[in-house]
């Protein structure tokens, strides 16, 4: 009997060392985000991400007036692969994409060396655009706890910024949201909008936080007197999610059919 126990308490011993060689898997950078993320953002897999195993990667960004609007960037890497068809799963050392930034507010999730920065997306005026490389599940790499990245200053206005200065066309979909002491008002529900339809929600709160649309990845700050205000097309149908990160409260949600 007691021979019996030993041996099957060292195949289920055996078995649970195979599992977790299984879950185990080579590249995906250690431990996760660095403790000097907030719990928020690692949780949201907005943290920061040491860079391990040699040289790590790098980027220069480049920004280009595009003749007719906007301005073209390129973004030239060192040891690191751009993975599209990974994004969302597990981070590997090397890999992942990036998102850009103007003033430090994220304007786009970016796949591939080249991207083009519309006018509409840049006021008048100096500005800072910036790129940082984000790993599979859309935390930061970084190098000493310093984000891996690079930036350029930008002048919105004038031939090439026509569209910036342009009035913003009147929304279809109009939300305000008032975030106070954690409670949502109007309480989260669900707003309908329309494939095509120009959607503005504004938020305000009482607190400094990261408003995040997902799906359509726009992200905006808002704090107490400042309030955010998230403008896009519905372009892509389905169920999204309008989010406060620091605090993980759900803002709404919207429908686009």
């Amino acid at each position: 009997m007691h021979i019996r126990t030993a041996l099957t308490g060292a195949v289920l011993a055996l078995a649970a060392a195979g599992c977790a060689g299984e879950a185990a898997e080579p590249g995906t950078g250690g431990s996760g985000p660095t403790p000097a993320a907030s719990s928020s953002a690692a949780h949201h897999g907005h943290g920061l991400r040491e860079a391990t195993g040699g040289e790590p990667p790098a980027v220069a960004l480049e920004a280009t007036k595009d003749p007719s609007a906007g301005w073209n960037v390129h973004l030239d890497v060192e040891r690191y692969a751009f993975t599209p068809g990974r994004v969302g799963g597990r981070p590997r050392q090397g890999e992942g994409h990036a998102h850009l930034y103007v003033d430090g507010e994220k304007i786009a999730r970016v796949y591939g060396p080249w991207h083009h920065v519309p006018a509409s997306a840049v006021g008048q005026g100096e500005h800072t655009l910036s790129v940082r490389l984000s790993a599979n599940d859309h935390s930061t790499w970084a190098v000493g706890g310093e984000p891996i990245s690079d930036s350029t200053a930008i002048t919105g206005g004038g031939p090439a910024g026509d569209a910036a200065a342009a009035p913003a066309p009147e929304a279809d979909t109009t939300l305000e949201i008032t975030l106070d002491d954690g409670a949502v008002s109007p309480e989260p529900g669900r707003v309908e909008a329309a494939l095509g339809d120009r959607v503005r929600i504004t938020v305000r709160s009482d607190t400094t936080e990261t408003v995040h649309l997902h799906g359509y990845d726009i992200e905006r700050s808002v704090a107490p007197g400042q309030p955010a205000v998230l403008e896009f097309t519905a372009e892509t149908s389905g169920l999204f999610e309008l989010e406060a990160h620091e605090s993980g409260t759900l803002l709404t949600q919207i429908a686009v059919r």
